[in-house]
């Protein structure tokens, strides 16, 4: 974990909003050389890109705040309600500027795609551009992006995993996120000076990533009809952050209903009280590959 990348004349440059930017650089990047190879005007991609940022973070952080409502609202109007229910963190006095520092994680992957996606269509529509060949351009770069992202993720300390014997394991300081759910959950005391072992759900992520943008890059390169690229993505990035959802222990992230199953928890290696199913990212997952399912049958048809 290292929040803090170095320090720039006395302010602090966070590893997480570095590692965010750098997966954006990179995507357009790509993006960018891609488009000029098929025939799509360069410039395009680069606005559609500073847009998809935007409304990328913006997306990403509402649904946050919307999931964890309560740590912002009582932070900054009841700070003993605020303290009652996050005894491991306590305020001194309020704060309501916590809602604004994303860079402390706090961005929910699937609210920036939604709002990303949301914000192309329009953007597309206005530029009376076809939309399906740009997103084939444009969605590998979303996935190199997830590889960055999610160590941005690790360095902050966000989306950590249940805990395990693995020798793989990993352990947060004091006064991380990790740590102060397991004071929360009684695993540990207030005197520990660093969570229980975890496991490392912010690289299983990141490889994820990185090995989806590699599968997106073939696709692609072999493409037969416009939007099996993105159709692809909707179909594979589903897939794997539902399994990588039965490792996560961040339970701030929510869950539609609870459902415990012993035998799956033992075969992966968490408690088996922990939580299986269904949580609020595995629920989105399973109407994305509906989504996805749907678009494929269509774009099938169309071609016969």
């Amino acid at each position: 974990m290292r929040p803090v990348l170095f320090w720039l004349f006395g302010y602090p440059i966070h590893t997480y909003p570095v590692m965010i930017a750098t997966g954006f650089i990179i995507g357009v990047w790509l993006a960018a050389r891609y488009a000029e190879r098929v025939g799509l005007n360069r410039d395009m991609i680069l606005d559609l890109s500073w847009w998809l940022l935007v409304s990328g973070l913006v997306g990403s952080r509402v649904v946050f705040i919307m999931v964890n409502w309560d740590q912002y609202y009582y932070a900054c109007v009841d700070v003993a309600r605020y303290n009652a229910l996050y005894p491991a963190t306590p305020l001194d006095g309020p704060d309501c500027t916590r809602i604004l520092r994303f860079w402390t994680g706090g961005l929910v992957f699937y609210g920036g795609v939604i709002g990303a996606i949301l914000t192309m269509i329009w953007f597309l529509r206005r530029e009376r551009v076809a939309v399906l060949p740009v997103a084939d351009t444009i969605i590998p770069a979303l996935a190199i992006g997830q590889f960055f992202g999610r160590l941005g993720c690790l360095s902050a300390g966000c989306c950590f995993g249940k805990p395990t014997g693995a020798p793989w394991a990993i352990e947060f300081p004091r006064r991380s996120m990790a740590w102060a759910e397991h004071v929360k959950a009684g695993w540990i005391d207030t005197h520990a000076h660093h969570a229980v072992s975890i496991h490392p759900t912010q690289l299983y992520d990141s490889v994820f990533g990185l090995v989806l943008f590699l599968v997106l890059l073939w696709i692609r390169h072999n493409k037969r009809y416009h939007g099996q690229v993105f159709i692809w993505w909707l179909m594979l990035y589903p897939l794997g952050r539902s399994t990588i959802e039965l490792f996560r222990g961040d339970t701030e992230r929510g869950y539609l209903f609870e459902v415990i199953s012993p035998g799956l928890n033992r075969f992966l290696g968490v408690p088996e009280g922990s939580i299986t199913f269904l949580s609020t990212s595995q629920f989105v997952s399973l109407c994305v590959v509906a989504t996805a399912l749907a678009l494929l049958l269509k774009a099938r048809r169309q071609r016969v």
